[in-house]
């Protein structure tokens, strides 16, 4: 690809040896956002847009491997790189919640991927606070019905990668997908540093 990027194969084949044999694979949401103006969302921005306004807390860094699931009904961590902003959550899915995902996208574009241990899943796609595009990663024919299909190019170049084939994978291709978008890349480096998380308010 041009201006030095990774072409979608690449980035595809990072994904599927990231997620073999690994946890991740069970179940995870990632989430990120590109603002458009170029100003990375505050962390009281972020908790607003996801809880939708009800009680939550910031708290201030956590690891991975910390226990803080117990904290609240929910919990996302909170990565930042430049202005784009990453949120994972290994236990919820409120990212890729079309409510949600359309409040995080409020000036700006989010992209989100979950999957659970039972392969139900979604990708979607939400810009200037409307929810454009929610997909069943596992059935990319059904794809073609989508009329905001168009808004989201690296899917539709990427569909290929989600069809039923010998070695195929479909949770490989919707994080290739993202990062194709946005440039954000999920790694195991990622989780392991301390980051700041949010939690909801009994």
């Amino acid at each position: 690809m041009s201006a030095g990027k990774p072409a979608g194969s690449e980035v595809y084949r990072y994904y599927q040896r990231l997620l073999k044999d690994h946890w991740l694979g069970t179940g995870i949401c990632w989430t990120v956002v590109v603002p458009d103006d170029g100003k990375p969302l505050t962390l009281t921005e972020i908790g607003d847009r996801v809880s939708g306004g009800a009680s939550h807390e910031v708290h201030e860094v956590s690891r991975f491997e910390d226990d803080y699931s117990d904290e609240g009904a929910w919990a996302v961590l909170v990565g930042q790189s430049g202005s784009v902003t990453e949120l994972f959550e290994y236990n919820g899915f409120h990212g890729v919640h079309p409510p949600v995902l359309s409040r995080l996208s409020a000036g700006a574009r989010a992209y989100s991927v979950y999957w659970n241990v039972n392969a139900n899943n979604r990708i979607g796609f939400a810009a200037d606070g409307e929810m454009l595009l929610t997909v069943d990663a596992m059935y990319p024919e059904e794809w073609v019905h989508e009329a905001n299909l168009a808004r989201w190019p690296e899917l539709a170049v990427m569909a290929p990668h989600f069809r039923w084939r010998r070695g195929k994978s479909w949770r490989a291709a919707s994080l290739a997908t993202v990062e194709l978008t946005t440039g954000a890349r999920l790694s195991l480096e990622w989780l392991e540093q301390e980051r700041p998380y949010l939690t909801a308010v009994d």
